[in-house]
């Protein structure tokens, strides 16, 4: 009973960690009630460091072996993590560059840590948890206080439930569908899971997040054609052709309907102004092609490269909207292709077992494709306080016998 107890404890910890890195309701309570920003860390992030580093002792002193055959077989996770920490030595802003990239490896060690502590059912069924609970939050808001959780102008009607924005509640939505659909695969209990499923479908096209949206098409396009692929043995030979000449039909088609596209996911043709600002980085980026401006020291409003972004531009952008072109202007060509490396690795872990119709080992394939296409139009990768960052190292990661657990 008490072993119990404490295993409910432990993941109801885990929980506020999760929700603390989707930005899940503290963020909207503060701006809401015009509480000013703290000096120094705030508590929660005290927490986050904290609780991280307590559960990864935990875990090193009850597992070490596994622990360290785990960190051995992740190697681009540790490549990546060195290259950001040896920008120190050409970053425009040295001591941040240390700061975030230690914030980043702290997450990415506690995520490892996870996927020792759980199996991939268990932790499947702690992040269904976690998201259900932050949509059904989200949904009591949109139903019993609207004005914290409807936008209004410029993104009138538009939900952004328990979260700052409609694009966070889309994102959250869109993962909750990916992991729903595969805890009504896999758990005993199903029914639950397609009601959640049909409340991730509600938040997604309520926040009216085009992003999210393209990527949860494209992505369930991708897995139902890879679920079928061990049902269907007598074209078995033919499939990457099949796949290759839908995916081609689909582009042709979205290439001459382009303009009515735009016009259904309400967009431009400048995609809210991303190719402008695309152009302007073009520049910057052959400037430092091979080693970037040096981790997290590009964005620096008007004191740092970034200057030269908003001096052709007539907004301030925050960062790039794009994952890769935001790790290309900080590290580089060498960090670019090292964190495209990271997020295509589950398809080396887990592709045989994946197309042997394995599910965990799918989910995993997937979660790694999704935050590969949700950072074309966004950019949330190797952000130390971010969910996206821990998913990407947790699917890039392979404890000893989990695939075969898979």
């Amino acid at each position: 009973m008490v072993k119990r107890v404490g295993l409910v404890a432990e993941k109801l910890l885990h929980m506020a960690v999760l929700w603390l890195l989707m930005d899940f309701f503290l963020p909207l309570w503060a701006e809401m009630k015009g509480l000013p920003e703290p000096a120094g860390l705030e508590p929660d992030q005290v927490f986050l460091v904290l609780f991280s580093l307590g559960f990864v002792m935990a875990v090193v002193f009850t597992t070490p072996m596994k622990f360290l055959h785990t960190l051995w077989r992740s190697p681009l996770v540790w490549i990546l993590l060195f290259w950001a920490a040896f920008s120190f030595f050409w970053s425009e802003a040295p001591d941040l560059t240390l700061r975030r990239t230690l914030g980043v490896a702290i997450m990415a060690v506690y995520a490892m840590a996870l996927r020792v502590r759980f199996a991939d059912r268990e932790f499947l069924n702690l992040l269904g948890w976690t998201f259900l609970i932050a949509l059904g939050v989200s949904l009591v808001l949109v139903l019993g206080a609207p004005h914290w959780a409807v936008m209004e102008y410029p993104h009138e009607g538009a939900w952004n439930g328990a979260f700052l924005h409609k694009n966070v509640l889309g994102r959250i939505a869109a993962l909750a569908l990916l992991i729903f659909a595969f805890l009504c695969w896999t758990d005993q209990r199903p029914d639950l899971w397609i009601g959640a499923l049909g409340l991730a479908v509600v938040c997604l096209w309520k926040s009216q997040s085009a992003s999210s949206l393209v990527v949860v098409v494209v992505l369930s396009t991708l897995g139902l054609g890879l679920r079928e692929l061990p049902r269907r043995r007598l074209w078995k030979g033919n499939t990457v052709f099949v796949l290759a000449l839908g995916l081609a039909t689909a582009a042709f088609y979205a290439l001459l309907n382009f303009d009515l596209i735009l016009q259904v996911l309400r967009r431009d043709v400048t995609l809210t102004g991303r190719t402008p600002l695309w152009a302007a980085l073009i520049p910057l980026l052959r400037d430092k092609l091979w080693t970037g401006y040096g981790f997290r020291a590009f964005w620096l409003g008007w004191e740092g490269p970034s200057a030269e972004v908003y001096r052709v531009l007539t907004w301030l952008p925050e960062h790039a909207h794009n994952g890769f072109l935001d790790l290309w202007l900080e590290l580089g060509l060498v960090g670019m292709m090292l964190g495209a490396g990271l997020l295509l690795s589950p398809l080396v872990f887990h592709w045989r077992t994946a197309t042997q119709g394995r599910p965990l080992a799918l989910f995993w394939v997937l979660l790694g494709l999704f935050i590969l296409f949700y950072n074309l139009p966004e950019s949330y990768f190797m952000r130390p306080n971010s969910i996206l960052w821990l998913l990407a190292v947790a699917a890039a990661t392979a404890p000893p016998h989990q695939e075969e657990r898979s």
